[in-house]
């Protein structure tokens, strides 16, 4: 040893440093090749993360569970490397009928009218199982009559915003074709903007504009989250092809999903302040009103797609598309997935 300490001590610090960086850095290479090894050996190697192109169709605070799984890790936790990609309201179910994407989070009316013209596209699961929008107007419309002849903006048609605006229209005792002018605007925040600035008179608005436009004075002439009607607005989408030939992928992606809403809806804050920074806003107050109305109403623990939560959807696109009018509910979903999840108590675990 006092040979070796002699040598080293005639060895310039420089030469040294390298000398200790290039041993460090050979033992580091040994321990990760012996754990790799041992891993395999015992069968514990952990496979490549599969790629997963998904497209989304909203930008606005219903996105935000979609967001939050994907950036608290929950696609990565079950080996899923997820690229996200926007495409505004229909678009998205247009992009997965022609096959560029195997997974969505579509309108259901969209996916729905793809299928009825040969598409074949399932809903897996649901993002929310209730109307999540408030018809909001500007100060002066202070009744649904007040509503006839104006300007009511929507996303896009065929999404699920002019399927909604329909039925609000309705149950306002009014008729959407004749007694108002629906404008493609764009996602709530858009529309917000649009009814602020005296472009549109009306709109549907989601929980976190709703709180926007109290605060500045327009006028909430019905709520639709607050009466419990079942209405699958958006869906977890992905192709007959794809739930078949990719099982295991599709199920991984579904549990990664079912264990970001668990997230979501117990971890408030770390959600706030993702959706915050995806819609580029400081209004965290607004964000919270909104996601305590998501998680209280609208998003369901276990995201079941059901026939009786699309069939509203499939009577209004019938009073368009003739080819709806006998259309069984139950062709466009596939409930094997969740169903698999559900039975062997990962969701049930996941809130104990």
């Amino acid at each position: 040893m006092e040979i070796l300490r002699d040598k080293l001590a005639t060895i310039p610090k420089y030469q040294l440093k390298r000398f200790l960086f290039v041993i460090t850095l050979g033992a580091s290479l040994i321990q990760v090749t012996f754990l790799t090894d041992l891993q395999v050996a015992l069968g514990e190697k952990q496979p490549a993360a599969v790629r997963l192109n998904v497209v989304y169709n909203n930008i606005s605070i219903g996105a935000g569970p979609i967001w939050v799984t994907h950036e608290a890790g929950f696609f990565r936790k079950h080996d899923l490397d997820v690229d996200l990609t926007f495409a505004r309201g229909v678009l998205a179910s247009q992009a997965m009928t022609v096959g560029s994407f195997p997974i969505g989070f579509t309108s259901v009316s969209g996916v729905i009218n793809a299928d009825l013209a040969g598409a074949r596209l399932k809903f897996v699961g649901a993002v929310t199982n209730r109307l999540i929008y408030a018809v909001v107007t500007t100060r002066d419309i202070t009744t649904p009559n007040q509503l006839k002849g104006k300007k009511v903006g929507i996303a896009r048609f065929g999404d699920a915003s002019e399927t909604a605006t329909r039925f609000a229209a309705r149950e306002l005792g009014l008729d959407p074709d004749r007694d108002m002018i629906m404008l493609q605007i764009g996602n709530s925040p858009d529309r917000f903007a649009a009814l602020a600035t005296g472009k549109i008179d009306g709109m549907v608005a989601d929980p976190a504009d709703v709180v926007r436009a109290k605060r500045q004075g327009f006028n909430i002439i019905i709520d639709l989250t607050t009466k419990g009607f079942g209405y699958h607005g958006n869906a977890i989408t992905m192709p007959e092809g794809f739930i078949r030939d990719k099982r295991e992928t599709a199920l991984r992606f579904l549990r990664g999903y079912v264990e970001g809403i668990h997230y979501y809806k117990t971890h408030p804050e770390e959600s706030v302040r993702i959706i915050a920074a995806h819609l580029k806003t400081n209004d965290l107050d607004m964000l919270r009103q909104g996601w305590k109305v998501f998680t209280e109403r609208l998003i369901p623990t276990k995201p079941y797609s059901t026939a009786k939560d699309i069939q509203m959807i499939i009577q209004e696109i019938a009073t368009q598309n003739p080819a709806a009018k006998n259309a069984a509910a139950d062709r466009f979903i596939d409930s094997s997935l969740i169903e698999e999840i559900d039975r062997s108590g990962f969701i049930d675990r996941l809130y104990r």
